[in-house]
């Protein structure tokens, strides 16, 4: 099969998992469509204990044979799953009764949405929000970065992150974008925990778009004690920014 690029929402092509966190919680996961799985002999043992063992289609490999399955050489950690994209999720359905959103405005790095994804189910989040356009989907790059997150967090892809942002605060929540030049600081910001709250963050380099900030209720920013650095990776954006808000 060919390795495909970071882009699966178009089709419902077959693509690759790799490593162990990532395919062993893809396996949990009873909505993935389970293909094959390609595994070194050292790593059989850990799907030996798996529920449904029996019943899944495993090929034995050395290490360098699974090195072949990728064009650009990956750290597979000795096991791969061939799958399907997962059932895309209904946005209605999936905000019900969540306390906690994160909105990201056109990010485009796979590993730093994985990596959000992380941080958001650690602070008590299931739901990433996403846009549809100059945004990845489901691929194997972001379900590593995500380390078996992808098959717990609800990755939402909406077609206009302006007009949801508005439905969610018609709803009740509110909204805050994270802006480097942001009118108040996070840290100030203090909220009934039982208040619902979305948590927008910008682009890698242009940050938030001039629409979705119309639509924020604080344009808040990180504090920094060094006024001579002031851009942090997006990922370490979000983990910031979840923990003030949790605290």
């Amino acid at each position: 099969m060919k390795q495909q690029k970071h882009n699966n929402r178009k089709k419902n092509t077959p693509y690759y998992l790799w490593g162990i966190h990532s395919v062993i919680a893809a396996i949990n996961n009873k909505n993935r469509i389970l293909m094959k799985i390609y595994v070194s002999r050292n790593n059989l043992p850990m799907l030996t204990k798996l529920e449904g063992f029996d019943g899944l289609n495993i090929e034995i490999k050395e290490n360098s044979d699974i090195d072949k399955l990728f064009p650009n050489r990956k750290i597979h950690q000795g096991i791969v799953l061939e799958t399907k994209p997962l059932v895309k999720v209904d946005y209605k359905e999936s905000i019900k009764g969540q306390n906690i959103i994160v909105a990201l405005d056109q990010v485009k790095d796979p590993q730093n949405i994985g990596s959000i994804m992380r941080t958001t189910k650690f602070f008590g989040g299931s739901v990433v929000i996403t846009t549809k356009k100059n945004s990845p989907g489901e691929s194997g790059a972001l379900a590593k970065a995500a380390s078996g997150m992808l098959e717990s967090i609800k990755l939402v892809e909406v077609s206009n992150l302006s007009n949801t942002l508005k439905d969610l605060s018609e709803k009740g929540y509110i909204i805050i974008g994270l802006d480097e030049n942001g009118d108040i600081s996070l840290k100030s910001l203090n909220f009934d925990k039982k208040q619902n709250k979305v948590l927008v963050l910008g682009s890698e380099g242009k940050g938030l778009r001039r629409l979705t900030k119309t639509k924020c209720d604080y344009l808040a920013r990180i504090e920094n004690s060094d006024i001579s650095f002031s851009t942090l990776n997006v990922s370490t954006s979000a983990a910031i920014a979840l923990y003030q808000l949790n605290n």
